[in-house]
């Protein structure tokens, strides 16, 4: 650190040089001066940061007081109405008490709206003031002028020494330059660096004034309004105290006679009741549940049979086929395994907590079990087998349930919280689990430590401990940051984690970092470099890839294609969020914004897409020309999900349109019953806080089939190319054959597009084309793998047959046309547009298309 000088040292030689410039030593000093400086202005700038968090703070306590002023009010009101209700009731004890609360409240409250705006008035305007920045700006003139007045200092000294040399180098032999000479030449520059070094000091000393005596004034200010505050709020307790002591001692009268009544009351019916000979209701309940008698809650089982069975049960295939195979189960600690017929195969292994056992009402040796993502068919040797069977599972989940809530282990603790609320948190971890073993998931994202446990929610990235912290400075609109084991997360805040993954999001947000001299900090790295590269990857965006075109629309082509990767990539380019979107030329969609475009065209799998703009979009109240806000759109289009995420991101609910209508209008208008549930349950206060959305969270698995048979009802082989090379041998078109449906063609149906010679459309039966019995052995149509589309490109198929969609979100198209993919929804199906149109999009069978090699 360069040396410096205090101001009582720069007056002390300042005041030398100028009553003495021969004798003085001012020259000496300059470099001091120029510490000084810097030091100074890295000093202020770093209070100016604590001001700029202290700001925000006040603004916010600012802003949830005057919500508390507003919920006071509201409150007082509804005391004193209900006082009211009581004064007509002659109730005139309860209604004076309550009345008198609802005055002492009014009071209360309107002492803390006045401490609230004191607050305001005090601190956040002075404060806004000081962080303008005008001073600051001011300084750096100065500062600029002191680097100058310095630079031409040594210039002068320079050219001095210059010509002595040239001078020796003539012959000339002059007399060696002496400290007096340089000082009185060089008095001009010294005293130009004396003024812009007096400058900068004042301007400086004006900041340290505002920023330390003058901000803490303004706080000793608010302390006295405080002061007055806790005493004016004082004496109205004391004011109220006698009547509040007399009131308790009324009450406990009243109540005593209350009893009294209570007690007569029931003396009175249990003699009507024993000359009736009537039974209560709370025996008759006892004698229903203790027998076979149907509960209102679940299918109770016997407890004679336990909680433990291992044994064999028949299970149907999820196939095309739905044949029953045998398969060894077993129940324990409220779990249910599943053995698979070969044994190098992992058991099955299902939490009952999760799951509803339902015995059939027909098929008495049948029973079903329901997880959250599918249900399970079962088959006994007997009707009695399949009571045991029904029996002990609903025992063993019970017993589970039970230990859940006492806390004991093998209780299945995500279930403390109730049936639904347990699965929902064993969702959860399994959801967290997954996002553990995404690609690069392993690594921190910023600094590659190794297991790291702290999630951005907004981003949908893993973080270490250390790079957290920082990301947490950086602020909730770069980095919105949960830990996966210290917090209780639900399923909404997963989203963008279950879709990006670290080796995603490096893909764009450090497509340029250099390779040789790489600035990425390592696990050992310390915290000023693990900062500096955090600002410039999220805040700067350095490393990011930027095309060489501005494209206005890509943010509508993100958008409409539902290609959250794609939205990442213009967002780290700098596309704003909060604006206006500019569409494609023939598009009637002027002006609207992304977030409610998003909304407009959500999917169950595009909710993703639809979360991140609203985590990192910024304004989720803003308006369409029609004065609608996202919310109005999600009850318009009837997008629960989406509401559920605009609930979570804290929308307001009682935005009115152009109609005069809030969200909650439209949704009870056009009979959407979800939404409408949903912002009743927010307007009232009531929306809980764990959201939890309905999504395909159901992570790949190693063994996604239960038997053999449905391996090879589902499982592709060589490609696509083998089945065309057999068609072709035996002189078949392709569109001739058929595709069975099942789950993975889902409610497509193949269309013939053969023209026999006459002109009408020969089907598979047709006779007058022969059957070769070597199509009967024919694979099915195999699944296209599943594939990583390199940045920046996107990956086009042709269709080979035509498809016809039954629903709204598929897409239908002729054989030959070019579908560029857009996303994968499953192994099955995936999602993208025609080429040329990109008005036609959706969902299409992955075995209608093969790949185009570019």
């Amino acid at each position: 650190m360069p040396e410096q000088l205090s101001v009582a040292e720069f007056l002390a030689v300042t005041g030398e040089d100028l009553s003495s410039p021969a004798a003085a030593a001012f020259a000496s000093k300059m470099q001091k001066c120029r510490g000084a400086v810097g030091a100074l202005e890295e000093s202020l700038d770093g209070d100016q940061a604590v001001l700029q968090r202290i700001r925000k703070y006040v603004k916010a306590i600012h802003v949830s007081g005057l919500t508390h002023v507003e919920n006071e009010e509201q409150y007082s009101e509804a005391l004193e109405n209900f006082g009211n209700n009581h004064l007509s009731q002659n109730n005139h004890e309860l209604s004076t008490g309550f009345l008198n609360l609802a005055v002492f409240t009014r009071e209360v409250t309107a002492l803390f709206k006045n401490l609230v705006q004191n607050l305001n008035n005090i601190v956040s305007f002075p404060l806004d003031s000081l962080l303008k920045g005008q001073l600051r700006d001011s300084r750096l003139d100065s500062k600029k002028q002191i680097e100058k007045a310095w630079k031409d200092y040594e210039t002068k000294v320079g050219k001095m020494e210059k010509e002595k040399e040239r001078a020796r180098l003539a012959g000339v032999s002059p007399a060696e330059l002496s400290a007096v000479e340089v000082a009185e030449d060089t008095q001009k520059e010294r005293r130009l660096f004396q003024l812009h070094m007096c400058e900068y000091l004042l301007k400086a000393s004006e900041s340290q004034m505002k920023q330390g005596p003058d901000f803490l004034q303004s706080l000793i200010k608010f302390f006295h309004a405080q002061h007055n505050f806790f005493q004016d709020g004082w004496k109205a307790a004391q004011n109220l105290y006698p009547f509040i002591e007399k009131l308790a001692v009324s009450l406990h009268a009243l109540h005593q006679a209350q009893e009294e009544e209570v007690k007569q009351l029931t003396q009175t019916r249990d003699s009507l009741r024993s000359i009736l000979q009537l039974e209560s209701k709370e025996e008759n309940l006892i004698r229903k549940n203790s027998g076979s008698g149907y509960s209102i809650h679940q299918h109770q089982g016997n407890k004679q049979y336990g909680t433990e069975k291992s044994g064999f049960l028949y299970k149907k295939s999820d196939g095309i086929r739905k044949v029953w195979q045998k398969r060894k189960c077993g129940v324990k600690y409220g779990y249910l395994t599943i053995s698979h017929s070969t044994i190098n195969r992992p058991p099955v292994k299902l939490n009952l907590l999760t799951c509803q056992v339902r015995p059939h009402a027909e098929e008495k040796k049948c029973f079903d079990l329901v997880t959250h993502n599918r249900t399970y068919h079962f088959q006994a040797e007997d009707e009695q087998e399949c009571v045991v069977w029904v029996s002990v599972l609903q025992n063993s989940k019970d017993e589970a349930l039970s230990n859940a809530f006492k806390g004991e282990p093998n209780g299945g603790g995500g279930a403390a919280g109730g049936g639904a609320d347990g699965g929902m948190q064993d969702l959860t971890r399994v959801v967290i689990g997954e996002v553990k073993n995404m690609p690069g998931n392993k690594q921190c994202c910023d600094c590659g430590a190794p297991d790291p446990t702290w999630l951005s929610t907004n981003l949908g990235i893993l973080t270490c401990i250390e790079c957290s912290g920082i990301h947490r400075e950086l602020g909730v609109h770069y980095s919105r940051i949960q830990s996966l084991t210290l917090d209780v997360l639900s399923t909404s805040e997963l989203l963008l984690a279950i879709s990006v993954g670290n080796s995603r999001f490096n893909e764009i947000m450090e497509a340029t970092l250099p390779v040789p001299d790489c600035p990425k900090p390592s696990a050992s790295s310390n915290m000023a470099a693990r900062k500096e590269y955090i600002v410039a990857k999220y805040m700067e965006r350095r490393y990011v890839q930027k095309s060489g075109r501005d494209d206005p629309h890509c943010l509508w082509d993100a958008i409409r294609t539902r290609d959250l990767l794609a939205l990442l990539q213009a967002f780290a380019e700098g596309h704003d969020l909060a604006k206006p979107l500019a569409s494609p030329e023939g598009q009637q969609e002027p002006s609207e914004l992304a977030l409610h475009m998003a909304v407009r065209h959500a999917d169950r799998l595009s909710l993703p897409l639809v979360d991140f703009i609203i985590q990192n979009g910024g304004m989720l109240d803003r308006v369409t020309q029609d004065g609608n806000t996202a919310l109005h759109y999600a009850a318009l289009y009837n997008q629960p999900n989406c509401l559920k995420l605009l609930l979570k991101g804290k929308a307001t609910v009682t935005t009115v349109n152009a109609a005069g209508e809030t969200a909650l209008d439209v949704a009870r208008r056009l009979k959407h019953s979800e939404c409408e549930e949903l912002l009743e349950q927010a307007q009232a206060g009531r929306l809980p806080p764990q959201i939890h959305i309905d999504y395909d969270w159901e992570p790949p698995q190693e063994f996604p089939y239960d038997s053999e048979d449905e391996l090879e009802e589902k499982v592709p082989v060589k490609g696509v190319q083998t089945l065309l090379g057999g068609l072709a041998a035996v002189g078949q078109p392709w569109s001739q054959v058929s595709v069975p449906s099942s789950e993975s063609t889902r409610s497509y149906r193949r269309i013939s597009s053969a023209v026999g010679k006459a002109g009408s459309p020969v089907s598979p039966q047709s006779p007058s084309v022969p059957e070769d019995p070597a199509l009967s052995k024919v694979p099915p149509v195999p699944m296209p793998r599943r594939f990583a589309p390199a940045k920046g490109r996107q990956k086009r198929v042709k269709a080979v047959a035509d498809c016809k969609g039954d629903k709204a979100r598929e897409l239908t198209f002729s054989k030959g046309e070019v579908i560029v993919v857009t996303r994968e929804e499953d192994e099955q199906s995936w999602v993208g547009f025609i080429e040329g149109d990109g008005s036609r999009t959706g969902v299409f069978p992955a075995s209608f298309v093969h790949l185009l090699q570019d």
